[in-house]
């Protein structure tokens, strides 16, 4: 793992702040436990105070700490320990018994969790101005010394050179090949047009990883060959130019264009496999999108009623509580299931509000009987039926753009199941792709066994073997010998047999066998990286190209959702942030959640907090697709 002193040959605007990057030789003796070092006006000499009774001593290098020990052996004012000086360690000793342990204030770490508090919360820089939080800060740590919003940003870009370190070492461990996601989108504060790349790939141990590596505002002209450029120009800083497969985007017009001019620059360096026929992965989430929003312009007058309607009962706090009130008491419905207002430009969150008012459907009719003010919004039979059939519809819509926008497990080997309940569903028909497929496969793994033999040639020189086999000439001399027998049963036929099958069996390839193996079961649950994992023994080379195809995320929604928060990435508080500050917030957010951040601070939800449930529109904007 790189050191922070490190110098880092990624040149992305970041290097000037890496010169304060110093490293600091530590002190062991166990006197500093109880002394602590004064900077004086001469650089060059150096004092020491004990923590008990504030004498100064000389504390040169020269010197030595002997006559420190000495002194805190016979400090008169040490006896009287001040037990708010110890902690209780979080680790309980092996007899079980739980330790107090001298307390040490390291003010490098207290820093670096300033810099996760502002990263991982979206805070403003200026936040540690605030006399609010110095106030906090002063409580809970008297040596804690208040720092500046510009101290505060030399610390993230600090911590972010050093996790960025971490990442491409990362990157260029992995095993096996890069897959891209790449998504750009407009903050509505700055005007400003960002993109975001991220990489992924399985690890060796067969887990998926992705890391946010470029998320920075782009220079107009927005193009196709401008966004081309900044792509190449991430992956050479990334060194990761020769070592990736694919990109997934969305099906804006600038992706072709910009594809086009990535296959003609990485064909002429020999770095795309199968002449780029997997270059490009459009994104099904979005596909699918488009397929639902004109549908649903179809059903628009009935969903807005709905809507609005919905809206109208939330609106008053006395109405909504009587709403849930006869739901519970004349219909006996689980009122826990509220009724959901939608985001008009996100079909999921549509889907949603129509499901939960089919739910409420005859409580809507009976308020529509009794509230002349709702009676505009109130469904005649032929419409509830309508909003039936569109939900079953939509179910599937949103069942399989729920697992393609997945981007902590693989989903290319989800892909076909996926689509084919859609294609089902709308078409209730089969069209069978299934020769072209396998005609893509068997090129691609020719492409792999030319690489695998290639890097085996590199490591062994070549043997000379004679191509008669010694068994069967020796078993063909003995057919010779042993004809006069005259149709005798030769107990060797079946050894024979089995040799035979063997050497049919050894002549085809690794992937003709593995498609001739029985069949899984469409619906059984399956760890697809855990099988290839186990199977990478008797497939070596086919699990190579299993290793490469898995890490191919079939949706942008890994980079999309950079940005699906919005408004808490450049907030108005934070619409004067630099954007390389932008990156430097994203890219460590993200790679602070790789390492379980989130998981290690989670906390538990108060009972009390579901009364609220209602307000938060359930998380409708939890999922972008």
């Amino acid at each position: 793992m790189a050191s922070s002193n490190t110098p880092i040959p990624v040149d992305d605007g970041f290097n000037e702040y890496e010169s304060v990057v110093k490293h600091q030789k530590s002190t062991t003796s166990k006197v500093w436990d109880e002394m602590t070092k004064l900077e004086c006006e001469n650089k060059n000499e150096l004092k020491a105070q004990c923590n008990h009774c504030k004498t100064i001593f000389s504390a040169k290098s020269s010197s030595g700490t002997s006559h420190l020990r000495c002194h805190l052996n016979s400090c008169l004012k040490k006896v009287n320990k001040d037990i708010t000086q110890y902690t209780i360690a979080t680790q309980p000793s092996p007899e079980g018994v739980p330790s107090i342990q001298n307390y040490k204030f390291d003010i490098d770490e207290c820093r670096q969790a300033i810099s996760t508090f502002l990263v991982y919360g979206k805070h403003s820089f200026r936040t540690v101005e605030e006399p609010g939080f110095r106030y906090m800060m002063r409580i809970a740590s008297p040596n804690f010394k208040s720092i500046s919003r510009q101290t505060a940003t030399r610390d993230v870009l600090k911590y972010y050179a050093k996790e960025r370190d971490h990442v491409k070492e990362e990157l260029a461990k992995a095993p096996a090949l890069i897959c891209l996601t790449s998504y750009n989108w407009n903050s509505e504060h700055t005007k400003d047009e960002y993109i975001c790349i991220t990489a992924h790939w399985v690890d060796k141990d067969w887990k998926l990883q992705k890391r946010i590596i470029r998320s920075i505002a782009l220079f107009p002209p927005y193009d196709g060959l401008n966004i081309a450029d900044e792509l190449v120009l991430c992956l050479s800083q990334w060194d990761i130019d020769k070592k990736f497969f694919s990109i997934t985007l969305d099906n804006a017009s600038y992706n072709d264009v910009m594809v086009s001019c990535l296959k003609n620059r990485f064909r002429a360096n020999r770095a795309i496999l199968c002449y780029g026929a997997l270059f490009q992965v459009r994104c099904c989430a979005h596909i699918l999108n488009l397929i639902v929003k004109a549908g649903l312009e179809l059903a628009d007058d009935v969903v807005c009623k709905i809507r609005n309607g919905i809206k109208y009962i939330k609106k008053s706090g006395i109405r909504r509580k009587r709403f849930y009130d006869v739901a519970d008491k004349s219909f006996h419905l689980n009122v826990t299931k509220k009724l959901r207002q939608d985001v008009c430009v996100r079909w999921n969150s549509t889907y949603l509000m129509l499901e939960s008012s089919l739910y409420y459907k005859d409580v809507l009719d009976y308020w529509g009987q009794r509230d002349k003010d709702y009676q505009m919004f109130a469904l005649s039979s032929e419409e509830w039926r309508n909003v039936a059939i569109l939900c079953k519809i939509l179910k599937v819509f949103y069942d399989v753009t729920c697992i393609f926008s997945g981007s902590n497990y693989p989903t290319a080997n989800l892909y076909f199941r996926g689509v084919w309940k859609v294609h089902k569903l709308l078409l209730d028909m089969v069209k069978d792709f299934v020769e072209t497929i396998l005609s893509n496969l068997r090129l691609l793994f020719d492409e792999y066994v030319k690489k695998s033999k290639s890097m085996s040639s590199s490591l062994a020189g070549s043997s000379n073997v004679s191509d008669k086999n010694p068994v069967n000439s020796g078993l063909d001399e003995y057919n010779d010998n042993s004809a006069d027998f005259g149709g005798y049963f030769d107990e060797s036929d079946d050894y024979k047999w089995y040799l035979n099958e063997s050497s049919t069996r050894s002549d085809k390839s690794q992937l003709d066998i593995y498609l001739e193996e029985p069949e899984l079961e469409l619906n059984s649950q399956i760890d697809v990286l855990d099988y290839w994992s186990k199977s990478s023994v008797r497939y070596n080379e086919l699990s190579l190209l299993a290793r490469d195809l898995l890490a191919i995320p079939i949706s942008t929604v890994a980079s999309e959702s950079t940005f699906s928060m919005g408004k808490k990435v450049i907030t108005p508080v934070r619409s004067s942030l630099k954007p390389k500050m932008v990156q430097v917030v994203a890219c460590l957010d993200d790679w602070m959640r790789a390492k379980g951040f989130s998981a290690e601070i989670g906390c538990k939800k108060d009972d009390d907090d579901d009364e609220d449930d209602d307000d938060d529109d359930d998380e409708v904007s939890s999922v972008a697709f």
